[in-house]
């Protein structure tokens, strides 16, 4: 490999174990899955058709690792790791990333910007993207990350994101999974948010047969505001595993998580998370919401919410609800001459939009909403 393979970085590696059972944060998981043994990094990509460009986006193309287009006075380009380390599970993993990745971007900004990050993955082998995103205090950020498969070989996507607010910052960051069903995908995630800070994450997941998702969310400042949104639709022989920590470091902040998860035929989610605060961290006001849709009698999902307070004052709250399509709902639609399935998918539909729409954001809502039907258009 490059340069980027420095030895305190391969010590790190060769030093930490895989994923074992035993290990909390891979319960329920198939840990197995996680150990990318003998798996070399992807070759060149070959050029294929772009997806419609958002509207006055600065927009960033890489195939594989190669980026062949793009330029932003607030974006640079990465040529090693600058992600964060796992805090949730994947040290192994995270480590990684450090010693092997050789492309990303780092995007600064200090007034109002749209940023549209393209992914498109050819091949297989491993690939291993970064991304930072510092928004200066006032800041105003749109951000557009979409990883794309051009053919149905078995890629790793091992991609590393870290996140920072100013005082007052506004970020708003959508990404899309939209990988084939042999390949696997793994996002490590910090964000850290200053007083009065608000960021708005989202993550729709609808290909790879097997995810993991860490998402470290810290709220800093006081009057900081976290929103993590997640929108899962796995069908048969795949697996999305997310594990979130929303960390409350500062009085008087807010964070509000809502997963929707979607299942089909024998497709599997297992979603753990923790809502922690800190001694002195009063006035928190902390939620955490996991449903999951049950569209079969086959799907299997796990939910293990979880809170931990060292302050007074606070109020939170956690839980997770797993159920299927009611049948009043159904009858209601049938009713005025809708057929069962189509029935089923608008209910379901319904059900993922709940979640998409609290970006309040028309255009990233369009976006998110398109990926989401073409999995349904897939599925039916």
């Amino acid at each position: 490999m490059s340069a980027t393979l420095t030895s305190p970085a391969l010590e790190k590696f060769d030093a930490l174990e895989w994923p074992i059972r035993t290990v909390e944060n891979w319960r329920f998981g198939s840990w197995k899955e996680a150990n990318l043994s003998g798996i070399e990094p992807i070759g060149a990509g070959a050029a294929a058709d772009l997806p419609a460009e958002i509207e006055g986006a600065a927009r960033f193309v890489f195939q594989n690792a190669e980026l062949v287009s793009g330029s932003h006075d607030s974006v640079t380009a990465l040529s090693e790791s600058c992600g964060p380390e796992s805090r949730l599970g994947s040290p192994k993993l995270a480590a990684l990333h450090a010693a092997k990745s050789d492309h990303g971007i780092s995007i600064t900004a200090s007034g109002e910007e749209t940023i549209e990050i393209i992914h498109l993955v050819t091949g297989e082998g491993l690939l291993l993207p970064s991304l930072v995103i510092n928004a200066e205090a006032g800041a105003k950020l749109r951000v557009i990350q979409r990883f794309i498969s051009t053919d149905e070989a078995a890629a790793v996507v091992l991609t590393a994101v870290d996140v920072n607010l100013g005082d007052k910052a506004d970020v708003k960051f959508l990404v899309t999974q939209e990988l084939n069903l042999a390949s696997k995908f793994i996002r490590i995630a910090d964000s850290c948010l200053q007083a009065g800070a608000n960021a708005k994450q989202a993550i729709i997941h609808t290909g790879s047969k097997w995810v993991r998702e860490e998402t470290y969310s810290t709220v800093d400042g006081s009057d900081g505001q976290s929103h993590i949104l997640s929108v899962a639709l796995p069908d048969t022989n795949q697996e999305f595993d997310q594990r979130t920590f929303q960390h409350h470091g500062s009085r008087d902040t807010y964070s509000n998580l809502l997963f929707k998860n979607t299942l089909f035929g024998k497709g599997k989610t297992i979603f753990s998370g923790l809502i922690f605060v800190d001694e002195g961290a009063h006035g928190t006001d902390a939620y955490q919401t996991c449903r999951n849709l049950m569209m079969t009698d086959d799907c299997e999902a796990h939910s293990m919410p979880g809170l931990e307070i060292n302050a007074d004052d606070v109020k939170c709250s956690h839980g997770s609800t797993s159920a299927r399509v009611s049948e009043e709902e159904i009858f209601y639609l049938m009713a005025r001459g809708i057929q069962p399935k189509l029935a089923r998918s608008l209910v379901a539909k319904g059900f993922s939009a709940e979640a998409v729409e609290k970006l309040e954001d028309e255009t990233l809502e369009t976006l998110a909403m398109e990926v989401v039907e073409r999995k349904f258009l897939a599925v039916d």
